[in-house]
């Protein structure tokens, strides 16, 4: 089969396209929608709801045979399914209950009641996302992660400096993989600012540019934090735990239905605890590769897609 996958975010279909490459479909993708994706097609995808999808649904003469399927991720369900012709859609996907329950609430009426709506959560491909070379316990802290205010980068660095305070003698290090691309420059000027009062915090901190290869930077990795105020799945995640690299995620909405509890904290000095306690990489990489293989994404994915 012809697949068009119409793609604006370019970071999590990637390994999905290339599966579906493996099982034999022609898989085109693209950034923007255009009318010469539906020629040949027996499926189009969009990731994520938006620009592209309001377009299409307004404009394309929806031919038999064409399978519309829409996956809403996060910030698009704040800001891209409105204007949409949800008739146009033949199937619409969430990543987790809590993102469906707000898309629901926010377009209320407007979405046709018999359209079926599915959750399939995010999937991690454990050869891409290899287990540490030396998983014994070190001090190296990564953050990961866009500088704006949805990331809580304060509250990872407020969490280090209190961990730094807690256990002065060990050689805690915190490494901010940021990538300023949303607001380049000036968010990194509010945190240097912060930083600026502070010389122990600043002596233990280390800017990093982006990585082409994530999985090869996390080697050096012990522990990573993840402050951010709302996730619809948490590849970041996913990603480090699969390495056996020791997840510190802060409370959400959602979190507690995706992480096991022992990877959450509510305040700081629960954080600090958790860096301090028991540290158990094998357990971390099992838990991704049980409840979250890639594999697992993508039948369901073939599933809903009329692929099977």
């Amino acid at each position: 089969m012809k697949i068009s996958v119409i793609d604006g975010w370019r970071k999590f279909m990637p390994p999905v396209t290339e599966y579906w490459r493996s099982q034999g479909h022609e898989v085109v993708t693209s950034i923007n929608w255009g009318p010469q994706y539906v020629e040949g097609a027996s499926v189009i995808y969009f990731y994520a709801i938006g620009n592209n999808l309001r377009v299409a649904s307004r404009k394309d003469v929806k031919k038999p045979g064409v399978r519309i399927v829409a996956e809403a991720v996060d910030i698009d369900i704040y800001a891209g399914m409105g204007g949409v012709n949800w008739e146009y859609v033949d199937a619409l996907i969430f990543m987790a209950h809590h993102k469906k329950e707000l898309g629901i609430k926010k377009m209320g009426n407007k979405m046709p009641k018999d359209l079926p709506i599915y959750i399939v959560p995010g999937g991690v491909d454990l050869d891409t996302w290899t287990y540490r070379r030396d998983p014994s316990r070190g001090y190296n802290v990564a953050w990961i992660g866009r500088l704006w205010a949805a990331k809580g980068i304060f509250s990872a660095l407020q969490v280090f400096n209190q961990l730094i305070k807690a256990d002065p003698s060990s050689p805690w290090k915190l490494f901010l993989r940021a990538d300023g691309r949303l607001n380049p420059g000036w968010w990194r000027d509010h945190v240097e600012a912060y930083l600026a009062a502070n010389d122990e915090l600043v002596a233990r901190i280390e800017w990093v540019p982006f990585q082409d290869d994530l999985n090869e930077w996390l080697e050096d990795m012990d522990f990573c934090i993840q402050s951010s105020g709302k996730e619809a799945f948490g590849y970041c995640v996913a990603q480090i735990a699969s390495k056996g690299i020791k997840p510190i995620v802060q409370m959400t909405a959602g979190a507690l239905d995706t992480w096991p509890s022992s990877w959450i904290f509510q305040t700081h000095d629960e954080a600090v605890d958790m860096f301090l306690s028991s540290y158990e990489p094998e357990t971390y990489r099992v838990y991704i590769g049980d409840v979250y293989p890639l594999s697992r994404r993508c039948e369901m994915l073939d599933e809903i897609c009329g692929l099977t």
